[in-house]
């Protein structure tokens, strides 16, 4: 019975979360729920920000996803939701990982202000390319990739604090407020 069971699956649609939860696991899905909330705070500690927005004054920030888009699609609507960070306007958009390795969402000064990594796995090459390429703050709540490339995260003990990857960060060309590197813990 539940070998079929699990064949078959249930005849209800699952929720989000239970659909998310097939996606990431109980640690990731923490991670995650965290970087939600400690993303906003990382992007708003960038020094230059005013200069990443885009010439109608919005903030650019990709979510992106390498797979299916539910979690993708759950940041979107709480970005959306908080509409702006340090009063400049958000504009989210969800973005597969392969349109962002083949540079098709444009780049340049002020293109993409942060980057959200919705997913678990991405490569540190892609990590580090995207930082680079778009000059962008590259934010990973997944355990690791702040080590393989991201330029930040999050840090977990008995505490949570921002993680942030130093050398990265500076590749990348993001310069965090001193007050935000005081409390971050620091990658180098």
């Amino acid at each position: 019975m539940l070998g079929l069971s699990l064949c078959i699956g249930s005849p209800a649609d699952p929720s989000p979360a239970e659909a998310r939860e097939h996606l990431l696991w109980r640690e990731e899905e923490q991670r995650f729920r965290v970087g939600l909330k400690l993303f906003p705070a990382c992007l708003g500690a960038v020094e230059s920000l005013q200069e990443k927005r885009l010439p109608d004054g919005d903030l650019r920030v990709l979510v992106v996803h390498d797979g299916p888009a539910q979690t993708a699609s759950e940041v979107v609507r709480n970005l959306k939701r908080l509409g702006e960070i340090r009063d400049f306007p958000l504009l989210v958009e969800s973005v597969p990982a392969a349109k962002l390795d083949a540079s098709a969402v444009g780049s340049g000064s002020g293109s993409v202000s942060g980057i959200f990594i919705a997913s678990v796995g991405v490569g540190s090459q892609r990590l580090r390319a995207w930082s680079e390429r778009y000059r962008a703050l590259v934010f990973s709540p997944f355990a690791g990739d702040v080590e393989r490339g991201a330029v930040a995260g999050i840090h977990v003990t008995d505490r949570i604090l921002p993680y942030v990857n130093l050398v990265q960060a500076a590749r990348a060309g993001v310069r965090f407020k001193p007050f935000f590197l005081q409390v971050a813990r620091k990658h180098e």
